[in-house]
């Protein structure tokens, strides 16, 4: 007899909708953490390839300035094209982050809060299912009273079973709708935001392909050739300039050698007269020094002879 009222069978048809919500919340928390968890890999990987496209970026232009004029035009379209690309890419990174990931990733506190709820819901299920345990126990020990005493009680129990049930359907309801706007919501968004990195890349790649395609290589090969002729004439040139220069300088060479031997005749010769003249100038001055002590001896002889007559006369006198 215990448990068999109406009552009785609504507490266990709640308890088996309480599980069976428990159950899709615990689904829900599972896969939709774990896809949660992948797009937010997927959108930080994102972000890598757009790093790594930076840099190849960056690289491309620096090969375009060692290239001839057309090819380096086409490297230098190229590198734009890829730089607005990743522009676009970093929109797209930016998107999935704010309208993909964080939705899904604030879900999860959705589900602890529908968790606390079906707690709630549990708790109340236990105590009215202990008030119908005791009820049945009363009614077992009194037949007599019996129906006073399910008049008296049914009416509480019933009342507060209909509200909780109420509740539950309502908490329920709720919780599917959510959980499935925000998953239609998000899935959307994550659509949306590749179709439109993909649109716009399309449209710059297209152009990019274009422009490559226009690329005539034969330009650089005709230039590289000019070039090529530039340079072997110049490179001639630079050799008849080399040896007309070692040519006037082994001439000037060989005149400085020859000037500086002339020179040193020449100074051969004049240190000779020099020296000559010196010696015939040395020789006159020994006939002069001679002469000047002749006159002296003549004159000191005429001054001695003047001296004696002058003395022979005072003698006389």
């Amino acid at each position: 007899i215990l448990l068999k009222t109406p009552s009785s069978r609504n507490l266990f048809c709640r308890d088996a909708k309480v599980k069976s919500i428990e159950q899709t919340m615990e689904h829900a928390e599972r896969y939709l953490g774990q896809i949660c968890s992948l797009l937010a890999s997927y959108t930080r990987k994102t972000a890598r390839l757009r790093d790594k496209a930076d840099l190849l970026v960056a690289q491309i232009h620096d090969f375009s300035d060692t290239e001839d004029p057309e090819f380096q035009t086409g490297l230098k379209n190229l590198a734009e094209d890829l730089a607005l690309v990743q522009d676009h890419r970093q929109a797209q990174v930016a998107r999935l982050e704010t309208r993909v990931v964080a939705p899904l990733k604030a879900y999860g506190d959705i589900i602890k809060n529908k968790r606390a709820d079906l707690k709630n819901f549990h708790s109340n299920l236990k105590r009215e299912l202990k008030e119908l345990q005791k009820l049945e126990k009363i009614q077992l020990r009194n037949p007599a009273d019996r129906q006073s005493i399910a008049g008296d009680n049914a009416q509480k129990v019933s009342t507060d079973a209909q509200r909780s049930v109420q509740q539950l359907e309502e908490t329920i309801t709720d919780f599917q709708r959510q959980k499935l706007e925000d998953i239609k919501v998000s899935l959307i968004h994550f659509i949306t935001v590749e179709m439109l990195f993909h649109a716009k890349a399309l449209e710059v790649y297209t152009h990019t392909c274009h422009s490559l395609e226009r690329m005539s290589i034969h330009r650089d090969l005709e230039v590289a050739s000019a070039n090529d002729t530039v340079h072997n004439t110049y490179c001639l040139a630079l050799q008849q300039v080399r040896s007309r220069q070692y040519t006037a300088d082994t001439l000037i060479s060989h005149n400085i050698k020859t000037c500086s031997g002339t020179s040193q005749r020449t100074l051969q010769k004049q240190r000779g007269v020099e020296e000559e003249e010196e010696e015939g100038e040395e020789e006159e001055e020994e006939e002069v020094t001679s002469e000047s002590e002749t006159e002296e001896r003549r004159h000191s002889s005429r001054r001695t002879y003047a001296a004696k007559h002058a003395d022979m006369h005072r003698r006389h006198k």
